[in-house]
Formats: structure tokens, C-alpha cells, sequence
């Protein structure tokens, strides 16, 4: 119990430490503070709806190209049923590939969402 409370204790100094010295490299006067406390409650409000559109985003790029992924078999079993039987190697590696490349399309542009949120204004 006295290691958890020393480690807040420990969070919180090192935060304070943070926050004077973001506080001391910006000079807070009478005019800039209201535009501050402005600045923090839009960003705030503002971030949730930055992750929910950057989210929204990154869904419809998936769908996207996961119906291009579809197209793409549909395509090439066509193409082996009619009697191009060299297509079948295609056949069984473009969705493979194609959702790998997805995923990690995917997984990159969702990762970047937090981050990308947070420096809109």
C-alpha cells in the first residue's frame, strides 16, 4: 500500500514538474489567459468528435477496400470457370494478399487516429 501511494505521489510531482514547465515557456498574462482556458475546453470537446470522424474515416477505407479485395476473386473465378485455369494461382493469392495489406493499412491508420486527433484544432 505505502509503494502505491509513493507512486502517485511520484506521478504527480513529475506531473506538476510538466506542467510548470509547459506554464514557464509560455508567459500567462491578463490578456492570454481567457484564450487559454478557451483553447483547453474546445480541445476537449473537440476531441472525441476528431477520434469519432478520424474512426469513421479509416472504417470506410476498410470497407473500401475490402469490397475491392471481393471484386477482385469474384473477377478471377470468373475468369478460371471460363476456362482461364493460369488465373488460379491469382485465384488463391490476391486475397491473401490483398487482406494483409489491408490489415496493416488498417491497423497504421488506426494507430494514428489518437495522435491525429489531438493536433486538430
Amino acid at each position: 500500500m505505502k509503494k502505491i501511494i509513493g507512486l502517485v505521489c511520484l506521478a504527480m510531482v513529475l506531473s506538476f514538474a510538466i506542467v510548470s514547465v509547459s506554464v514557464a515557456a509560455e508567459p500567462i498574462t491578463k490578456e492570454n489567459v481567457g484564450q487559454k482556458a478557451k483553447n483547453f475546453g474546445q480541445k476537449i470537446f473537440n476531441y472525441p468528435a476528431n477520434v469519432t470522424k478520424d474512426s469513421v474515416g479509416v472504417v470506410t477505407e476498410t470497407s473500401k477496400r475490402s469490397t475491392e479485395v471481393v471484386t477482385k476473386e469474384v473477377k478471377r473465378t470468373g475468369e478460371v470457370v471460363t476456362g482461364d485455369v493460369a488465373k488460379t494461382k491469382e485465384m488463391v493469392t490476391e486475397p491473401i494478399t490483398g487482406t494483409a495489406e489491408m490489415t496493416v493499412k488498417t491497423v497504421e491508420s488506426t494507430v494514428k487516429i489518437p495522435v491525429e486527433a489531438a493536433r486538430k484544432e
